[in-house]
């Protein structure tokens, strides 16, 4: 009977109820690798632009494994919500657009199966403990942006590192990959991400088969 005297804590009550039926529900989201089986100057549907700016050495060595030593990416994007910009200058946190697992953890996986699809010859690893035969090639890599303007273009950038550990030489390059969205999707932005790491990933491998001959 008490409740029937306070009709606005029913009120309130219901309103809870259907506010928490009606609340959106969060969307989980992984890249996926991308095989280009393309040169990497080119991309069926973005563009990409790379260069090469460090030592180099002379002719191929007898590279056995490549091992991914590090990779770092940016701090405003290695976070669970996904970051992408609204406008030029305003950023969005997407609350209910999740990764599904850590962004550096998913782009060394992406990297990896990239590389091994296009370099068959040579093993490729992030585990020090699955090195083989043959000269180790180190691959630290930086991605620098992993952003879009939503509706727009996504945007990879990244900076990588080559280096033999016995002698030190070692190459670097950075590579920029665009790809055009036609919506602002999440789904399809989170493959163009994927598709732009393909882009990457191919150019990659292009450097690293001349120094393993």
């Amino acid at each position: 009977m008490s409740s029937l005297r306070h009709p606005g804590l029913i009120a309130c009550a219901v309103a809870m109820l259907l506010g928490a039926c009606s609340s959106p529900r969060t969307h989980y989201h992984s890249l996926t690798p991308i095989h280009r089986a393309i040169p990497p100057s080119q991309s069926e549907s973005g563009g990409i632009v790379c260069t090469t700016d460090a030592m180099s050495p002379t002719g191929p060595e007898p590279i056995g494994t490549v091992l991914l030593a590090h990779l770092a990416v940016p701090v405003e994007a290695d976070r669970m919500q996904l970051l992408l910009h609204q406008t030029p200058t305003r950023l969005a946190v997407y609350e209910t657009e999740r990764w599904a697992a850590p962004l550096g953890d998913q782009i060394s996986l992406i990297l990896i199966d990239n590389l091994r699809n296009a370099l068959p010859n040579l093993r490729i690893t992030s585990d020090p403990l699955l090195v083989g035969a043959g000269k180790l090639l180190q691959l630290n890599m930086r991605i620098e942006e992993l952003d879009a303007l939503a509706g727009k273009e996504a945007t990879v950038r990244a900076q990588w590192r080559l280096s033999v550990s016995d002698d030190g030489a070692s190459q670097t390059g950075t590579c920029t990959a665009h790809q055009p969205l036609q919506s602002p999707d999440i789904d399809e932005l989170v493959l163009a991400w994927s598709r732009a790491l393909g882009d990457i990933s191919s150019a990659l491998a292009v450097s690293i088969q001349h120094r393993a001959g």
